[in-house]
């Protein structure tokens, strides 16, 4: 029985330096099970067709489909770095939805750090990038994470 696998990735020729991994990575893959890549945002995903999904998780805009997916479907998601905060950004105070953004912050990092994003939303400070790494919700949504350093 061959192994049916998911591969959510941006894929060439989007301008990420993990579309190009996830592009060979499929093509290494391939001998060993049958690989479904899943590019963008489909109408429509249903995970149970597949024995494992794994997600190639980026910080920045190609990657906000993969993060959604990942929530909504839990798999492993490869993390390609360990601070997921200008995507987040990228998803939702670029589409101005502060509350959204907010209440992911709030989750990250308490009440502190939701003190801090609400003076960043008034424009007081910048949002507090290099500090909230915005990790924690898709860590907890997902069946395993793979890392690439420590």
């Amino acid at each position: 029985m061959t192994l049916r696998l998911a591969l959510v990735s941006p894929m060439p020729p989007s301008r990420s330096g993990i579309a190009d991994y996830s592009e060979a990575l499929a093509g290494a893959l391939r001998p060993l099970a049958e690989v479904t890549v899943i590019a963008s945002a489909p109408p429509e995903f249903d995970p149970n067709i597949y024995d494992a999904v794994v997600y190639q998780m980026g910080n920045n805009p190609h990657h906000c489909f993969v993060y959604d997916l990942a929530l909504r479907h839990p798999g492993t998601v490869v993390l390609h770095e360990g601070n997921l905060h200008h995507l987040i950004a990228d998803m939702t105070v670029a589409r101005g939805d502060w509350d959204s953004y907010l209440r992911e912050v709030e989750h990250e990092g308490g009440a502190p750090a939701l003190v801090h994003a609400r003076r960043a939303k008034a424009l007081e400070v910048g949002p507090d990038y290099e500090g909230l790494p915005m990790i924690r919700r898709l860590l907890e949504r997902s069946k395993a994470v793979v890392v690439h350093s420590r």
